[in-house]
């Protein structure tokens, strides 16, 4: 029983000193969330309020992408026997980057010749012909000429006879010879007259004839030059000017018309892509100004433009295709590289400033700690453009109000707070911005109590 009585007393005693401590501990954080006039104050860099110029801008991490990607296909059927060019190569527009065997095709060129020869040898034939026609005509119409001559003579000297025999100067005998002869002459100038018309005919036979050997040729050199091109597919040229990114086939390998041989890029240009979320996309236009810089800071700052806005957003992630063309000699981006790319969304000349610092956010509502009598109050405010240094204040805030701009861990409304001189100031030189984007790890504590704050 004493035992017994002895471990109940020790924990009793264990219990209240357990509960003695607990509410000395409890008491204490209270009172150093509500703060006291012993607690000590808060160091914090401050910031005016001022009126100023600002450039509203979002950054965003780009991707770089070829300005153009091409496969390189085959167009005739044929075993690949050479592919000159490997991954990395530069290739020029119209270079040979594959040959395919060209042994039945060349075969074919060599058929297509020999007909195209045999066309030409049956048209030049049947342009003798036409010639020999035309030389024909030109013989009878010489001779049906001459014909009329002597029948013309004829028929005087059968009429002369029979006005001599009419007068009995000559025999009846002698006039019936004359007009025979002037009747003989008119049968020889009908037949003449006969030959002529074939020979006309057969000059037109020989024209059309030509006209089918020229057909037949011109026929066959088009046979000729079809040929030729299609052998001529056996070496594969580049389209245009890029750099060999992946060969597809071997060497040896039977290919078929549009199997793809090799990839090339482009990247004389290049395409700089960046999926701007729905409500920044809005602010975006062609030719709004754009800031590239490289996600490892190698290069200087890039200025360029906006060349291009998707019109659609990606259902899943809320974002658009926002899209820079630039021109990249020296390789300066490879295709695959990250960027940030800080787009301009509007300018003002003249307007309320604070520090980005110095806005916290939380549930799409703004505010900011403001200096009072050396205690920091929260004030909800209403932001407009942001830069990557300064944010514009819509509403909330007044010419020469002081805010905090570093050091929110901590505070609480009405917390003693004082301004300290950062390094950068007693050298003279301005502090750098601690939340220009991408911004810092530490974030500034939301004031409590802030109301709602536009965007």
């Amino acid at each position: 029983m004493l035992k017994l009585a002895a471990v109940g007393g020790l924990l009793a005693a264990g219990a209240w000193a357990y509960y003695a401590n607990a509410g000395v501990a409890g008491r204490s954080m209270e009172m150093s969330v509500r703060g006291t006039p012993e607690t000590a104050a808060f160091p914090v860099a401050v910031a005016p309020v001022a009126r100023a110029p600002i450039a509203g801008t979002v950054t965003y991490t780009g991707t770089v992408a070829p300005y153009n990607d091409e496969d390189i296909f085959a167009r005739v059927t044929g075993r690949v026997v050479e592919i000159p060019v490997y991954p990395g190569d530069a290739v020029r527009a119209g270079q040979v980057v594959a040959r395919l065997d060209d042994v039945e095709l060349s075969s074919r060129v060599l058929e297509t010749e020999a007909m195209a020869a045999g066309a030409r040898a049956s048209r030049a034939q049947m342009e003798s012909d036409l010639l020999a026609a035309r030389l024909g005509i030109v013989q009878m119409q010489k001779e049906l000429a001459m014909i009329d001559a002597d029948l013309t003579y004829a028929r005087a000297v059968a009429a002369r006879a029979e006005r001599l025999v009419a007068a009995g100067a000559v025999s009846q005998q002698e006039y019936e010879n004359e007009r025979t002869m002037a009747t003989s002459l008119e049968a020889r100038r009908d037949a003449a007259r006969a030959k002529l018309e074939q020979a006309g005919a057969m000059e037109g036979a020989a024209q059309r004839k030509l006209e089918a050997a020229g057909s037949m040729v011109a026929q066959s050199q088009a046979a000729l030059q079809t040929a030729r091109i299609v052998r001529d597919y056996t070496r594969i040229l580049a389209p245009s000017s890029g750099y060999v990114v992946k060969r597809l086939v071997a060497p040896g390998v039977l290919v078929q018309p549009g199997m793809a041989i090799l990839k090339t890029t482009q990247i004389d240009r290049v395409r700089l892509q960046a999926n701007v979320g729905e409500k920044d996309v809005q602010s975006v236009r062609v030719g709004s100004p754009v800031t590239i810089t490289s996600v490892n800071g190698a290069s200087a700052p890039l200025q360029a433009r906006v060349t291009a806005v998707f019109p659609f957003v990606d259902q899943g992630a809320r974002t658009a295709v926002v899209e820079v063309v630039v021109d990249n000699a020296g390789r300066r981006f490879l295709p695959g590289q990250y960027v940030a790319m800080r787009f301009t969304t509007g300018e003002r000349s003249d307007t309320l400033t604070v520090p980005r610092a110095a806005v916290a956010r939380l549930g799409g509502k703004a505010a900011v700690w403001v200096m009072e009598d050396g205690r920091a109050q929260p004030r909800p405010v209403i932001t407009g453009l942001e830069g990557a240094e300064h944010v514009e204040i819509v509403q909330g805030l007044a010419v020469g109000e002081r805010v905090v701009a570093r050091g929110h861990g901590g505070l609480y409304a009405g917390a003693r707070i004082a301004e300290v001189e950062t390094a950068a100031e007693r050298a003279g030189t301005p502090a750098p911005n601690t939340n220009s984007r991408p911004p810092t790890s530490e974030a500034p504590a939301t004031p409590k109590g802030a109301g709602h704050a536009g965007h």
